[in-house]
C-alpha cells in the first residue's frame, strides 16, 4: 500500500479506521478493550453516586435547612436545592477529571497490549513479551506522561484563558482557534504514544514528527474529538482512537523510511 502523502484529510480518517478494526474486522481484540472500559464506567457510575451523597451532607454542613411555612420558606427551599445539586454537579465534575487521569493509568497495559496487536494482525510487527516488569515500567511511564501533558497543557492554555478574558471579542477567537489547535495536536500525541514508546522514541521525536506534520496532527486529533462528542460512544473511543493511532504510526514510520530526514 502507497502511505506517501498522508495529510489533514485522511488522519481525519483514522480513528473510523481504528474503530472498524477493532469492533468490526477483529472482534476477539474485545479482551483488551472490555475490562478497563468496564471499570472506567463503574468508577464513573459511583463518582455519581457520592458526589450526590456527599453534595447533600456538604450542604447540610454549611446551610441550615429552611424550615416552616410560606412563601419566604418556600425560596429559601428552592435556593437550598438549588444549591446542593449544584455543589453536587461540581464534585461530579471534579470525579470525572479524577477517574480520566486515573483511567489512564488503569488501561495503560490493556491498551499497550492492543497496540501491539493492532501492529501485529495488520503488519506482522511482533513486540516485546508482556511481563510484570513491563506493565510496571508502562504504569511508570504512563503517569509521568499524562503528568508532563496535564502540565503542558495548563502551562499553555492558561495564559490563552486569561488572554480571552483582557481581550474580549478577538482575545476568545483566538482561544478558541488556538484551542482547538492545539487540544487536536495534543490528542495525536496521546494516540501515538504507545508504539512510537516501544520503539524507544524519546517524547522530542514525537513531537518533531508531529511538528513536521500538522495536517496530521489535526486531522487525526479532529478525529478523536469528534468521537468524543457522540454519547456513550464516547465511553469506547478510547480503543478506537488507540488502533487508529497505532494504524496511523504504522503509515506515518512506512512513509519515513523513503525520506530518511522526517524523523531524525
Amino acid at each position: 500500500m502507497t502511505t506517501h502523502g498522508i495529510g489533514f484529510v485522511r488522519a481525519l480518517g483514522y480513528p473510523v479506521a481504528g474503530a472498524r478494526f477493532v469492533y468490526r474486522t477483529h472482534p476477539g481484540l474485545a479482551r483488551f478493550w472490555v475490562p478497563p472500559v468496564l471499570v472506567t464506567g463503574l468508577l464513573l457510575t459511583l463518582v455519581g453516586y457520592f458526589a450526590f451523597e456527599l453534595g447533600a451532607e456538604l450542604t447540610a454542613t454549611l446551610l441550615a435547612p429552611p424550615t416552616g411555612e410560606g412563601f419566604l420558606s418556600s425560596v429559601g427551599r428552592f435556593l437550598y436545592s438549588a444549591f446542593e445539586w449544584m455543589l453536587a454537579l461540581v464534585l461530579m465534575a471534579v470525579g470525572a477529571v479524577a477517574v480520566a487521569l486515573l483511567s489512564s493509568v488503569i488501561a495503560a497495559p490493556f491498551n499497550d497490549a492492543l497496540s501491539q496487536e493492532v501492529e501485529r494482525l495488520q503488519g506482522g510487527v511482533e513486540g516485546p513479551p508482556l511481563t510484570l516488569r513491563h506493565v510496571i515500567a508502562d504504569v511508570r511511564r504512563t503517569v509521568a506522561l499524562e503528568l508532563f501533558k496535564l502540565v503542558l497543557y495548563v502551562a499553555v492554555m492558561l495564559p490563552m484563558f486569561v488572554l480571552s478574558l483582557l481581550v474580549p471579542g478577538a482575545g476568545q477567537v483566538a482561544y478558541s482557534a488556538f484551542g482547538f489547535g492545539f487540544s487536536a495536536s495534543y490528542f495525536c500525541l496521546d494516540y501515538l504514544d504507545w508504539p512510537a514508546a516501544r520503539r524507544g522514541w524519546p517524547a522530542r521525536r514525537r513531537l518533531r514528527l508531529l511538528w513536521k506534520r500538522p495536517g496530521v496532527a489535526l486531522g487525526f486529533g479532529l478525529g478523536v474529538w469528534l468521537l468524543l462528542l457522540i454519547p456513550l460512544v464516547n465511553l469506547l473511543f478510547m480503543p478506537a482512537a488507540v488502533a487508529g493511532g497505532t494504524l496511523l504510526f504504522m503509515d506515518l514510520h512506512e512513509e519515513s523510511e523513503s525520506e530518511p530526514t522526517f524523523c531524525e
